[in-house]
């Protein structure tokens, strides 16, 4: 299974560099119909994923290789508010729902159903008015997503805490030198001690936002904790190893063009690729017709 892992990897990097990296790899040169039809299968630097292209607009404005950025390059986010903005992002379900974009980035997949996104297109760009505007219902979906349930309620928790949790782990940040499992030990100390369950999965997805994104501050070299689905992933394909000695070694044996935080999700989609996962608005955005991975030619 090692090697069908690797003919994966080598097919969503050239993928990658197609959609994102200006190569002109062809269809046949990617051989892959699911890859190719599918905007799963795309990506193996995580700041490319659909789950990260909210913030990669924000961040590259007109430079974002997705275009995304050239409906954002007017907002005025300081550094503070993006952080606020990732952790949120991340607590509300990364703006997932696996809905291929046509045109306009807003509601498909990496935009969809997360009340900032409208926020922003209002030019609201600071936390203050994010909470002071969260409607009561329908702000976000997570459905599918591994978010614990949450006393007094995910949006009461927004209003009245998430800053507090997000200030707290910034001040130890600042001083630089932490690891993302380090960060996400931050925020779960302090959720715990005030009566929270963890926020792992969250928590660790907000990390790898600041070790992309201010790697001064958090190592993008650094140890993570693995989810569910690449768990899975590295268990069946390496079994006898740990998890992160594992990331590491996929990352050796690709080339080291992937860190341990972007290996964990290419493993993510491993899972889905092995099992020729497409939702039913990729079948309709493909004229009905349902592809099939070639991992094994």
């Amino acid at each position: 299974m090692i090697q069908e892992f690797q003919n994966y990897y080598n097919k969503a990097k050239l993928n990658q560099e197609r959609l994102y990296q200006g190569y002109d790899w062809s269809k046949e040169d990617i051989d892959d119909d699911l890859i190719w039809h599918v905007p799963i299968y795309d990506v193996v630097n995580r700041k490319y994923a659909a789950f990260s292209s909210l913030l990669e607009a924000i961040d590259k404005k007109e430079l974002d290789p997705k275009g995304n950025g050239n409906y954002f390059k007017e907002h005025k986010i300081d550094k503070d508010n993006f952080i606020y903005l990732s952790y949120l992002f991340r607590l509300c379900g990364s703006g997932i729902n696996y809905k291929p974009k046509n045109i306009l980035p807003y509601g498909s997949h990496g935009f969809g159903n997360f009340w900032i996104v409208q926020e922003l297109l209002l030019k609201r760009y600071d936390i203050v008015d994010w909470v002071n505007n969260i409607p009561d219902k329908g702000f976000c979906d997570v459905k599918g997503y591994l978010l614990p349930m949450i006393k007094k309620g995910l949006r009461n928790f927004i209003v009245e805490d998430s800053v507090n949790l997000v200030d707290d782990i910034m001040n130890e940040v600042q001083q630089g030198s932490y690891s993302i499992t380090d960060v996400v030990d931050l925020g779960n100390h302090w959720l715990r001690s005030r009566g929270f369950k963890r926020q792992t999965f969250v928590l660790t997805a907000f990390a790898m936002d600041l070790a992309e994104y201010y790697p001064d501050l958090v190592d993008q070299d650094s140890d993570v904790y693995v989810g569910s689905n690449a768990s899975k992933c590295l268990k069946m394909i390496l079994p006898k190893m740990k998890k992160n000695e594992a990331l590491r070694y996929l990352c050796q044996i690709t080339g080291n063009y992937s860190k341990p935080y972007d290996m964990e999700d290419v493993a993510c989609d491993f899972i889905r690729y092995i099992n020729n996962f497409q939702s039913k608005h990729h079948i309709e955005y493909n004229n009905g017709i349902k592809y099939y991975n070639n991992v094994s030619k």
